[in-house]
């Protein structure tokens, strides 16, 4: 089976936990009045935008980003996520269009949209330097590329170890009186994130590699902030996400 096989399977055997158990408290607040205020200060200009956001998964940045009145497209390259995202957004009163497609290659005309947005997608990309090349071909001059997504320092392949959180699941336990929330049944990790082994972001030093490489591929004001605390809008996020980096990295099109 080839990676983005591996890929697409592992995305659509996810896809009902990662929305039921993972996500699904972004949807209401605190969590929808936390991610709503950063993504609009993030927008690059005022009043109503044509939004894409890049992987979708179970809908969360399209929900909250047409309910803030834009015109939001979500593409994704897993029907089962996608089923899960229209779902979300129907019972939220939202109308993003939802459409299956591939990340790394986007077909969308040349400057169709003022912002483009992902959360935890980008360590996905076989070919990642093309794929932030791709994405600012179809910004409009002066649109921005906002992307949400794991930091961490450059290591071999003999240093990586997966991080699945098993290791943390009594604790959570004990803390929070319920199972520790996980898109997957304990013993599919491998098939379900073993192919991030495969992955070439995995072993670099970010967002070092993300910085470089959007400057190389033609994008200004580049620059990024660990988020971490911010998004961490509970006490059960913080306990999962202590100690770790989370990257708001984002890169403008220049205006003509």
């Amino acid at each position: 089976m080839v990676l983005a096989e591996k890929i697409v399977k592992a995305w659509d055997m996810s896809a009902k936990g990662y929305s039921k158990k993972c996500v699904i408290d972004d949807f209401v607040s605190p969590g929808k009045d936390t991610w709503t205020e950063i993504l609009t200060s993030l927008a690059p200009r005022e009043g109503k935008q044509d939004i894409l956001d890049v992987g979708t998964g179970p809908g969360v940045f399209a929900t909250l980003l047409s309910l803030a009145g834009h015109n939001v497209t979500g593409i994704d390259i897993s029907e089962e996520m996608l089923k899960e995202a229209r779902e979300n957004a129907a019972r939220c009163g939202a109308n993003p269009t939802f459409t299956i497609m591939d990340s790394q290659n986007i077909t969308f005309e040349d400057e169709s949209f003022d912002m483009i947005v992902s959360r935890n997608v980008m360590w996905i990309m076989e070919e990642p330097e093309k794929t932030y090349a791709n994405w600012l071909r179809i910004l409009k001059p002066g649109g921005r590329v906002v992307v949400f997504d794991g930091g961490h320092p450059a290591r071999s392949k003999e240093e990586f170890v997966p991080d699945h959180g098993l290791d943390r699941e009594e604790e959570y336990k004990r803390l929070f009186g319920e199972p520790m929330p996980i898109s997957f049944e304990k013993n599919q990790w491998e098939i379900a994130r073993g192919w991030k082994r495969e992955l070439p972001l995995t072993y670099v030093a970010r967002p070092e590699w993300d910085i470089d490489a959007m400057k190389r591929v033609g994008y200004v004001n580049v620059k990024w902030e660990d988020v971490n605390d911010k998004t961490n809008y509970n006490e059960k996020l913080a306990f999962l996400n202590k100690g770790r980096v989370f990257m708001c990295i984002q890169g403008d099109k220049p205006s003509d």
